[in-house]
């Protein structure tokens, strides 16, 4: 028997013993209506603001999919059941990973389910941005026809484009940025180079040495002490003039402040940001109001399609915690089964 309860007021008596999985916040209704197929679970509900309510229940829940709200130090010391910690995406940055491993509580992503998903936004970006998009929509749209006297869009091919992170995403954009017959550099030190030549790219052990040869670079890298800032001022300082900047990952990778001051001063042909250091970020901030920027508010993830996957994958992860089953390569810490 399923209980779904959403509301803090709401209480069965008899059912507090059946393993109890939090919602926080929410899933997509396919999922929902998977977990309650399932037999005997106690599924709660918790809303973004309702910090309190969400401490009260960890304290005897077995697990929780958690979207991007933090799951900080208090969440793990009120936990005495937690099985694992099942997180709809694939960045882990805001659990307390440091936590995770002290309680020994595995934490799961959902894999590839988002990979295609954001690789095609990273393409969207590239492309709106070489061919102008938005600038060009809106001048048909205002009857701008004198714009095509001074048109400058740019082609991909014969470009050079580093990608940062050749994982799961940065592997699905190198194989459609290729099909622009362009020249694909990666860096990512954590992968064999051979994975790497063998699918037509070019490996880079210093990736700062040939920022200024690069035209596009897209950053697919995952949010941590290393990466944080890892595209400062220092690197845009070197990047070459008329270049375009995509972030697909996580905002804190980029220092927002330097890409403004490039904006400003024409550095960039054009940029395309689906994520940011602060969300939403301030309306006066020069990538908002940059006709060279492209933007939208983290959503790499969001097609219909890929909602559905991450939710139904992280809703397995749960259930797989909670009966001993997880599969080891959604778990992010697995050093905490040794």
């Amino acid at each position: 028997m399923i209980r779904v309860i959403s509301n803090s007021n709401y209480f069965i008596e008899g059912y507090n013993q059946l393993p109890k999985i939090i919602i926080f916040n929410e899933i997509h209704k396919e999922a929902l209506r998977f977990l309650k197929k399932q037999e005997g679970l106690e599924i709660v509900i918790v809303g973004e603001q309702e910090r309190n309510r969400l401490l009260s229940n960890l304290i005897d829940a077995d697990a929780i999919i958690l979207r991007y709200l933090p799951f900080d130090n208090e969440c793990f010391k009120v936990s005495k059941n937690l099985k694992v910690i099942s997180r709809h995406g694939v960045g882990y940055d805001n659990v307390d990973m440091d936590s995770a491993n002290k309680f020994c509580i595995p934490v799961t992503t959902i894999g590839n389910e988002n990979a295609v998903t954001v690789a095609e936004l990273t393409m969207y970006f590239i492309l709106s941005s070489a061919k102008q998009g938005p600038m060009h929509d809106k001048a048909v749209r205002t009857n701008n026809w004198k714009i095509r006297d001074n048109a400058d869009a740019i082609e991909l091919a014969g470009k050079n484009v580093l990608i940062l992170g050749f994982g799961r995403i940065g592997s699905r954009v190198a194989k459609r940025i290729k099909s622009f017959e362009t020249n694909v550099y990666v860096y990512d030190p954590y992968i064999s180079q051979e994975l790497i030549t063998n699918a037509g790219c070019i490996p880079v052990s210093n990736w700062q040495d040939i920022i200024p040869d690069i035209d596009i670079l897209t950053i697919h890298v995952p949010l941590n002490k290393e990466t944080e800032f890892m595209i400062n001022e220092t690197v845009i300082n070197k990047i070459k003039p008329g270049s375009i900047l995509v972030n697909t990952a996580r905002g804190a990778i980029v220092d927002t402040e330097s890409v403004s001051q490039g904006l400003l001063s024409g550095k960039f042909f054009g940029i395309g940001f689906d994520v940011f250091n602060k969300e939403p970020p301030n309306a006066d901030d020069p990538i908002i109001k940059s006709e060279r920027s492209i933007l939208t508010p983290h959503v790499g993830g969001l097609t219909k399609e890929c909602s559905i996957r991450s939710s139904m994958r992280a809703s397995q992860n749960a259930i797989d915690g909670i009966n001993g089953k997880l599969d080891e390569k959604y778990v992010v810490n697995i050093e905490v089964f040794e």
